[in-house]
């Protein structure tokens, strides 16, 4: 089961509490359904949890018995309202026109929060759709009306969400990538446990993206180290066959002789090991000042 089938499932266990949130949420199904028009209503879907639920609350907000039948695709639940009387109840109880030509959101209905919820959670299980939070953060509703979209988006943006929209192909695409905003409208619609996930993964991929901060500053510490200790022993076997570094001062030639002793040691490791011990910083310094020397005959 997907992520996104793990939210619906858990919104179509959401109690209908009162006539208002079955009939918000009736209006979010209707209003992303395959068809919902003054000659007729469809909604088709995959989802056998959808399915039940569409038959609850059409009986709870309309006071009619519908029963899906069988897609041409297996596994299909295909509804339909032809009958004009049917269709009038539906389109009433909205304060819709059945005649009109067009069918137009009427936010009148949904003045309420609950019946806001409800309406954002009726749009999600019929025209919505969120990605796994452990790949990335993406939730998006789906519509070929551009009307619509702006509406839908105009409506989403008074209930403090922040959506972009795009088209893919004929089709208008309402969607936000925070994660925070995911968040919120899971929790708002009656998906806390899928909200939990989503915070749940933030959590992990944040540890894991520290971890691989973490790893990569070690590994490029550790690369400098050892790139600083390769051309600190090439500087001083360059000095020792040429002789010039019995030249250099007592101090110099000891740093010189505890690195060809421990070439893997670091340089604090290297410093407390002097007899008596220096500072790293001390250390360094006379190490580059042999890097230095080698470097000038290299000049030559």
């Amino acid at each position: 089961m997907s992520f996104s089938q793990e939210v619906k499932r858990e919104l179509c266990a959401v109690p209908v509490e009162r006539d208002c949130d079955a009939l918000g949420e009736c209006y979010g199904i209707l209003l992303f359904a395959n068809l919902f028009r003054q000659n007729g209503i469809r909604i088709i879907t995959g989802n056998e949890n959808i399915a039940e639920r569409v038959q609850l609350l059409f009986a709870r907000a309309f006071d009619l018995q519908i029963s899906p039948r069988r897609g041409a695709r297996e596994g299909r639940y295909v509804f339909e309202l032809t009958k004009k009387a049917q269709l009038h109840r539906v389109f009433n109880a909205f304060g819709l026109d059945p005649n009109a030509s067009g069918v137009r959101m009427n936010r009148a209905i949904l003045e309420e929060d609950c019946c806001k919820a409800a309406f954002l959670r009726g749009a999600f299980l019929s025209g919505g759709s969120v990605a796994s939070p452990e790949s990335r953060y993406h939730l998006e509703f789906v519509t070929p009306h551009y009307v619509f979209s702006t509406e839908m988006t105009a409506f989403l943006m008074d209930a403090e969400f922040q959506p972009k929209v795009t088209r893919r192909q004929s089709k208008y695409v309402l969607y936000f990538k925070s994660s925070e905003a995911i968040e919120d409208f899971l929790i708002q619609t009656g998906a806390p446990v899928c909200a939990l996930a989503v915070m749940q993964a933030k959590v992990v991929k944040d540890v894991r993206n520290q971890i691989n901060r973490h790893v990569n500053c070690e590994t490029a510490n550790i690369s400098k180290t050892v790139d600083a200790a390769a051309a600190q022993l090439r500087a001083i076997r360059m000095l020792q066959e040429d002789g010039r570094l019995q030249l250099q001062p007592r101090a110099v030639q000891e740093a010189a002789h505890i690195r060809m002793a421990n070439p893997e040691s670091s340089l604090s490791v290297l410093a407390a090991s002097l007899d008596p011990p220096v500072s790293r910083a001390t250390l360094s310094y006379r190490l580059k000042k042999l890097v230095a020397l080698a470097e000038e005959r290299e000049g030559l």
